[in-house]
């Protein structure tokens, strides 16, 4: 029976070497780096999601009419997120697609995530006075932005999900039922 290679450090040959031969340990070490950055590729492309209630889901002219007053949940977030970043936006996005099925489906509420650190979308940080991730509310007639509200207290919330969720849906709620 043979004994299996061991694995030394070799300094006068380039590092660690396994057994006499470094090319398993290469191929070895190449496919891992390949798996790790193949998987890297897969979850930044599922990283960039598409906004909630697509316009071809509008299907009377209720519908299309609503769309002159359209209230924006926007999650603004930078290309490096930490888990409670993540937790803002899958906590949000649930609050809105829960509370208001109907609301989206008919393109009057809409869930948008942003990433400001792309350069189209650098103007939020100024327009809504961006110093972190957050949850902005923008109420649009047409292509006008009416006025906006940030939901300040989603970090404070954010190890309680039920009461995320309640304060998101009861300040969308609130939001969208109060006048210009």
């Amino acid at each position: 029976m043979k004994e299996p290679r061991a694995l030394s450090y070799a300094p006068d040959r380039g590092g660690w070497m396994l057994g006499l031969s470094s090319r398993p340990l290469v191929v070895a070490t190449a496919l891992a780096l390949l798996l790790v950055g193949g998987g890297l590729l897969a979850y930044a492309a599922a990283d960039d999601p598409k906004p909630v209630a697509p316009a071809d889901t509008l299907d009377s002219a209720s519908d299309q009419a609503a769309l002159s007053r359209q209230i924006i949940s926007y999650y603004f977030h930078t290309t490096k997120r930490c888990v409670s970043c993540r937790k803002i936006e899958a906590y949000g996005r649930e609050a809105i697609e829960a509370g208001f099925p109907e609301q989206l489906r008919r393109g009057e509420i809409v869930w948008l995530p942003v990433n400001i650190d792309e350069k189209d979308n650098e103007h939020f940080v100024e327009d809504y006075q961006l110093f972190t991730k957050s949850i902005i509310l923008v109420e649009r007639n047409d292509t006008t932005q009416v006025r906006w509200k940030n939901l300040s207290r989603v970090w404070e919330l954010l190890n309680d999900k039920s009461r995320f969720v309640q304060y998101v849906q009861e300040e969308t709620r609130a939001y969208m039922e109060s006048p210009n």
